[in-house]
């Protein structure tokens, strides 16, 4: 079974090509998603987050306050790494029983799609990586316009996703998607033909 990590910046495009593999019917684990399901509210993550960075990171509700969190670890190196290191080992172990599960059904290929797959070190559990890459300047408008955010604020979460020029070099596909979705298609298609074997 063929692994692919799947990665890039935000704004770049990453959520429209996940759509296309799961179209292809290419099983996808979503690393957000996964952290998603681990801070519902009394989950031992959302309590360890609660302990190490307070209660104001809990609504009234007692769900996790993702604004709050997200302001947080995207000013604060420090914070993000702690978070990061009560993640991630969580993260890894869900990831690695989808692979097995997918494994275990069958599977020729399957898709990991992690933000952040160097800074994790999650490299490590896939075969090859594709990276879906946007020049700076157009992801700084992509996401300025689609949150609804100031340049300052757009540039602390690029920066929080790292480097993407770097993940650009470590990839072995790289699908640009720095004009339109049309072209970001094609890039698409022609890693299908490379990955065709296994579709």
């Amino acid at each position: 079974m063929k692994i692919i990590g799947l990665t890039g910046g935000i704004s770049t495009g990453k959520s429209t090509v996940i759509k296309w593999f799961l179209e292809d019917g290419i099983p996808v684990l979503d690393a957000d998603a996964i952290v998603h399901g681990l801070q519902q509210p009394g989950t031992e993550l959302l309590r360890q987050i609660e302990e190490v960075f307070g209660g104001v990171m809990l609504n009234p509700d007692g769900s996790l306050n993702r604004q709050a969190l997200g302001q947080l670890i995207f000013t604060d190196e420090t914070a993000k790494e702690t978070l990061n290191q009560l993640i991630h080992p969580l993260v890894r172990d869900a990831l690695n029983q989808g692979i097995e599960t997918a494994r275990s059904k069958g599977e020729k290929i399957i898709v990991l799609d992690v933000p952040l797959l160097f800074e994790s070190g999650f490299e490590t559990l896939v075969d090859e990586v594709v990276v879906v890459y946007a020049p700076r300047e157009v992801q700084l408008a992509r996401l300025m316009e689609r949150d609804g955010i100031d340049e300052a604020y757009a540039k602390a979460k690029i920066a929080s996703q790292g480097c993407l020029e770097d993940k650009r070099k470590r990839a072995h596909y790289v699908l640009d998607n720095g004009g339109s979705l049309e072209g970001l298609r094609r890039e698409y298609e022609k890693l299908k033909e490379v990955l065709k074997w296994d579709f």
